[in-house]
């Protein structure tokens, strides 16, 4: 049921949504063919110095299995559709959250933002400057979300398969961070659990993918949300080889993206979206540092 005075914002007419819906699938194979091709031993898809090289099937292996255990689980549940309350607010939000999206990555190849500089840059255009817009602009969106179990262990199981086959498989290659200061790998590990973990997933999922699900439907709203996400990577993890540079991110922040938004999608359970990015960020270092303190 929606809220009195809510409106239901028309979809994009299928005319237009099947051919774009292929199109983004058909560039996510693409660029996966692409990535198998060019880096047949792997590629890093890390951006820290002496990250190993994953070969795409370890890539985009765990999350594929998280979301068709996402779709499976459980068996039947209600829809959690978001509703459009307000076409204007949601219009006006969307658009300002699309060009956070877009001015991003462009400030971290243009200007560029490095360091400090990076984390600062994160923080103000995909933290600050969304939540404000989204508390002052109001009425555009809402979620009807019950109170029920399937909630936390249907989710929870998809996040535990991914990360299994993501970080403790024995196929995964381990990063080696013991050339670190500690101090330096604390600092870095909070920066990222802010920013990153927590501050890419308000922005991406719960604020972006929300409104875009509202005005295009749920596929393609995760699939323009994750695009965005992958080209968000195109600054720290470029190479200088543009082409290339999108089909890695497409092919492993991409598809780790479609995974969230899914995620985001089924249960509406942003603790454990943001608890998957924080493994799959935190993971190494945490492993690093209990070592050390051990």
């Amino acid at each position: 049921m929606t809220r009195s005075g809510s409106t239901r914002m028309p979809v994009l007419p299928s005319p237009t949504a099947l051919p774009l819906a292929a199109a983004l699938g058909g560039l996510w194979i693409v660029s996966l063919v692409t990535v198998a091709l060019a880096f047949p031993h792997g590629t890093p898809t890390s951006s820290d110095p002496g990250a190993p090289a994953i070969p795409v099937w370890v890539t985009i292996l765990p999350p594929l299995v998280g979301i068709a255990l996402a779709l499976a689980l459980p068996g039947r549940r209600p829809a959690l559709a978001v509703s459009a309350v307000n076409a204007r607010p949601l219009l006006l939000t969307t658009i300002v959250l699309l060009g956070c999206a877009v001015a991003f990555p462009v400030a971290v190849g243009l200007v560029p933002l490095q360091g400090e500089n990076y984390v600062l840059g994160k923080f103000v255009l995909l933290m600050l400057v969304p939540a404000l817009t989204v508390l002052t602009i109001r009425g555009a969106v809402r979620l009807e979300v019950p109170r029920a179990a399937w909630r936390w262990w249907a989710p929870a199981i998809a996040v535990a398969a991914w990360a299994w086959l993501a970080l403790l498989a024995p196929w995964i290659p381990q990063h080696d961070l013991s050339g670190y200061d500690t101090e330096l790998l604390v600092v870095a590990a909070v920066a990222t659990a802010v920013t990153a973990g927590l501050g890419e997933e308000l922005f991406y999922r719960r604020w972006l993918q929300t409104r875009l699900e509202a005005l295009l439907g749920p596929w393609l709203g995760i699939a323009l949300a994750s695009l965005a996400f992958a080209f968000m990577h195109l600054g720290s993890h470029g190479t200088g080889n543009l082409p290339l540079d999108v089909a890695r991110v497409i092919a492993a922040q991409g598809s780790f993206g479609l995974f969230m938004g899914v995620l985001w999608w089924r249960y509406r359970n942003l603790t454990l979206v943001v608890l998957a990015h924080l493994l799959v960020n935190g993971w190494g270092p945490a492993v690093e540092i209990l070592h050390r303190l051990s």
